[in-house]
């Protein structure tokens, strides 16, 4: 019964490669090439709880957030605990997502899908069109579709924003780094694309005092601010307010 669960956790999600069962717990991969493995137990409580998730991607375990549960299994490197089955399945969701977004996920995915490109220039406005829409996924998996400033959660109205912009980044990995993007409402892009807007190291949205009411009245966020900003984001958007003049 509770190996059942955790494979129909697990396959809901993503993860239906099986690896296995060790100790009280059964190993999962994706099989769509989104690197790391999850592992996922049950404790000895009658009612099925807690639920465990053990973890061995380094860099989904420096963005999840979850109670840790002691050591983990094996190789892995970190371990979770959840009071109920939904939020085991939030868990599992999340680290999939975190997955396809963090490095270096988004730049391989990328070089795979433009290694046949040659440098004609119709060839280098394709490969920067893919890049742009690997960016994109990367900041929607990232950010869970929604804008982390406005809330705005409609897709037709969302932009992937880059601090440190495409054409001044050093290289590809830049590009597609998310922790250089922030995925932001079409009016915010706007201003902080154009450097009339940026963000404080707390995410606190700053405005330019050449903007007039009217404008500062469509940006007004009443106070809110970008919560769990990494410190790579802080480096960018220090970047990004020198380059402006903040």
């Amino acid at each position: 019964m509770w190996s059942s669960e955790l494979r129909d956790a697990a396959y809901y999600h993503g993860y239906r490669g099986e690896g296995g069962e060790a100790d009280g717990w059964l190993y999962f991969r994706n099989q769509e090439g989104v690197p790391g493995e999850i592992a996922l137990a049950i404790g000895p409580a009658d009612d099925g709880s807690p639920w465990f998730m053990a973890i061995d991607h380094p860099g989904v375990i420096a963005e999840f957030e979850a109670a840790s549960a002691g050591p983990p299994p094996g190789r892995f490197r970190a371990a979770y605990a959840f009071a109920t089955r939904a939020q085991l399945h939030d868990g599992i969701n999340r680290v999939f997502h975190l997955a396809r977004s963090v490095p270096d996920y988004p730049l391989t995915a990328f070089l795979e899908e433009t290694a046949y490109l040659g440098d004609t220039e119709a060839e280098r406005v394709l490969r920067q069109r893919k890049g742009q829409d690997r960016f994109r996924t990367a900041l929607l998996d990232y950010w869970q579709s929604r804008c982390p400033l406005s809330g705005v959660a409609e897709s037709r109205l969302l932009r992937a924003s880059h601090i440190v912009p495409w054409a001044l980044c050093d290289s590809d990995a830049k590009r597609l780094d998310v922790h250089n993007g922030l995925l932001l409402a079409a009016h915010l892009d706007a201003a902080f694309d154009s450097g009339l807007a940026s963000f404080d190291d707390f995410g606190a949205l700053l405005l330019k005092n050449e903007l007039g009411p009217a404008e500062i009245g469509l940006l007004d966020v009443s106070g809110r601010r970008i919560a769990n900003l990494t410190d790579a984001h802080r480096k960018n958007l220090s970047w990004h307010r020198r380059h402006f003049g903040f």
